[in-house]
């Protein structure tokens, strides 16, 4: 007998349900899960659509170049990310490793270890690349589609039986033997081509946008560099080891070390105005834990939605609040053109390092969206375009200047701090010319392509679950 409660997602069972001698652990027993492996019972198992599985090999050695190396922080839902790609040198372990597991487009990654259960196709833009010891390459049968494939697992049927199979703690993994329990609904031909259509109009959605966003920068570096000669050598400034006269440091102000680090790339910035004269800048305020709901009209955003690629709205987990916490605090909500950014975090290297505008509101939303206290929004006048001021503050002389603003060894951004950030001209007059708007129309275009990606996805997604639902009527 089982009975799921509706509180905490818990439920209970008799001793004589679970089988001990198989999995003890209660999650392998949730009644979700249960469900879903006897719904897939009767369908296609692992060996009839699964010819091969290969783990990756563990590299260390990295290097500015060299092949490919991805890891599990570069496997991402359907597409990798290679934003933070490490590349390792062709020794010759490396050429070994490369031959025992090398990637041919169309075969799939799925993370065994960590963040479990993350499933990737391999596109033209990564095949040949090396892969770490916590991804396996899965190779599907030549008359099965590996896009189908990839959707299905990334679909709730797909998930739920591999994380049902997850083992360890306190990082999980999964591995062959249980891998090979997995089951699949196979379609027909037809319909696994139609998924494979979506999914491949989603990928190259993806990389037009990537590609609009690139045009973007290039053309901002390209004018920001006739303004500012020394540009790219600015980062350079920042010193571990330094040492200043006592009437170059304002102790009113600050004296921490840090702070200071970041003058060479100040001095070199040419004329600027505070960031203050140009925008408003201010945090959110987190709210208490009752003034949370499961879901709602009014929405919170939290840092985790700050991706640098645009905002996430899809983890709606403790993203609604309680409409008196939404009343009361709506002088913070969110509005179009708004620059986000997480303003607090155990590591100071994340503070900065991710920033997104908001290009535009969900339609359930808009009316106005809150932001807890770990989030910053500047809120730039007219004589600032905000796409501009994104591309300045995402660059590495902004992160320096946004680094060099940090407090506390909990790592904090405060308002006021950010306020004294220095904007060159350079970035103002860029903003008022016809380059602003030519950055302004990429990204947003750039942003618009994302999320039709992102919809394609989930399009093949509910196709995939709408069928199996189908044809267990």
């Amino acid at each position: 007998m089982v009975e799921a409660q509706t509180r905490q997602n818990t439920f209970w069972l008799w001793s004589d349900v679970v089988n001990f001698t198989r999995r003890g652990d209660f999650d392998f027993w949730s009644p979700e899960y249960v469900k879903n492996d006897k719904l897939m019972s009767q369908y296609s198992p692992f060996r009839e659509v699964v010819e091969d599985i290969t783990n990756g090999v563990e590299l260390r050695k990295y290097s500015d170049t060299g092949e490919l190396y991805l890891r599990v922080g570069n496997i991402k839902e359907f597409f990798t990310d290679l934003d933070d790609i490490k590349l390792v040198p062709l020794t010759r372990e490396a050429v070994k490793v490369r031959e025992k597991v090398v990637l041919s487009e169309q075969d799939i990654l799925m993370s065994r270890s960590g963040s479990l259960g993350i499933i990737t196709v391999v596109t033209p833009d990564i095949k040949n690349s090396i892969i770490s010891s916590h991804i396996m390459r899965l190779r599907v049968k030549k008359e099965i589609s590996p896009y189908y494939i990839t959707t299905f697992l990334n679909s709730s049927f797909g998930k739920n039986q591999i994380l049902r199979r997850r083992n360890g703690s306190p990082v999980p993994e999964i591995n062959h033997q249980s891998l090979e329990e997995i089951r699949f609904f196979i379609p027909s031909k037809t319909i696994q081509q139609k998924v494979e259509q979506i999914v491949k109009e989603a990928f190259q959605l993806k990389t037009e946008a990537e590609s609009e966003y690139q045009q973007a920068v290039d053309v901002f570096l390209k004018n920001i560099k006739t303004h500012i000669s020394e540009w790219d050598d600015l980062t350079n400034e920042t010193q571990k080891a330094f040492w200043l006269w006592s009437d170059q440091v304002d102790i009113t102000n600050r004296i921490d070390p840090d702070y200071y680090s970041g003058e060479g790339i100040r001095n070199k910035l040419g004329k600027i105005k505070p960031l203050a004269d140009l925008a408003e800048i201010k945090i959110g305020k987190t709210p208490a834990f009752d003034d949370y709901l499961p879901s709602g009209d009014r929405r919170i955003m939290k840092f985790r939605a700050i991706t640098g690629r645009g905002i996430d709205w899809e983890n709606e987990e403790r993203g609604f609040v309680k409409e008196e916490f939404f009343q009361k605090n709506k002088k913070n909500k969110l509005e179009k053109n708004d620059i986000v950014l997480g303003s607090a975090a155990h590591q100071a290297h994340y503070i900065g390092k991710y920033l997104d505008i908001v290009d535009e509101l969900p339609k359930e939303f808009t009316d106005g969206i809150l932001t807890v206290a770990e989030v910053m929004t500047i809120r730039t006048s007219e004589m600032l375009n905000p796409f501009v001021l994104l591309l300045f503050l995402r660059s590495g002389v902004g992160y320096e200047l946004i680094q060099r603003q940090i407090k506390g060894q909990t790592s904090h951004l405060y308002p006021k701090d950010v306020e004294n950030i220095g904007i060159p001209e350079a970035v103002i007059k860029i903003s008022k010319s016809k380059i602003g708007t030519e950055v302004e129309g990429k990204i947003q275009s750039s942003l618009v392509k994302a999320r039709l990606s992102k919809q394609k996805l989930q399009e093949a997604k509910d196709f995939v679950e709408n069928l199996v639902k189908t044809n267990e009527k």
